[in-house]
């Protein structure tokens, strides 16, 4: 099977099933199949726990040997996830994120932490800076004393996290604070988009992902928009 019909066939074979994640009723098969198996799509709009915990069960059964390609559509989600699944990605040695259109916030956080990042033509990755109770955490005044607190550990928590994972992929301390700067949405609004030509100028090693990808995401958000109208 070539790798064109091989994701036309995922798309159209009950892999991602209606609006949401869909490994639970379909990993089994996965499994048992050789060109499937490395191939990780996460295609949530906010990725949760139980997002989270599908993923690291599917990663934890791939051999890391093999190249895994984790396959993101998202706007984002609850840190502890999206780090989790960033974590267990790491841990191979040869791995690749695409992002046919978008992988912001958290999901940014998941893309940066594969070896290889492929991105299409108007795909946008954007800063990954934590929001608490919809607000940017470092825009919470001190007098919130509680919440503040709360903001300012999750702030330093993906800051940290954020300049370990650059550190790995650039290496240079004056092009990881350059990224940090971007990533950390110093300079724009959280969701603002960074495109490829962006994330190339900071050192970052960005190629174009091939059509076959957002065809991919295409049909799966034409199979969740027929879900939505059952």
């Amino acid at each position: 099977m070539s790798k064109s019909s091989l994701i036309l066939a995922l798309a159209g074979g009950g892999l991602l099933l209606g609006a949401g994640y869909a490994w639970r009723r379909s990993s089994q098969r996965m499994l048992q199949d050789p060109q499937l198996r490395a191939l990780v799509p996460i295609f949530d709009p906010q990725i949760d726990m139980i997002t989270a915990e599908s993923v690291l069960a599917r990663l934890e059964h791939i051999p890391e040997d093999d190249e895994v390609t984790v396959v993101l559509h998202t706007g984002g989600g609850l840190v502890t996830a999206c780090v989790m699944i960033a974590d267990a990605l790491r841990r191979f040695p040869k791995s690749r994120a695409i992002v046919p259109y978008m992988a912001l916030s958290g999901g940014t956080l998941i893309a940066l932490n594969a070896r290889r990042l492929e991105m299409g033509r108007s795909a946008a990755l954007s800063a990954v800076d934590p929001l608490v109770d919809g607000w940017r955490a470092k825009h919470i005044p001190e007098r919130t004393a509680k919440l503040h607190a709360l903001a300012q550990e999750a702030y330093q928590a993906v800051s940290t996290y954020l300049e370990e994972t650059l550190t790995h992929r650039l290496g240079d301390p004056r092009a990881v604070e350059r990224a940090m700067q971007v990533f950390m949405g110093h300079a724009a609004p959280h969701s603002w988009p960074v495109r490829s030509r962006e994330v190339a100028a900071l050192g970052l090693h960005v190629t174009h992902a091939d059509d076959q990808w957002s065809r991919l995401v295409d049909a799966y958000r034409t199979s969740a928009s027929r879900y939505r109208t059952l």
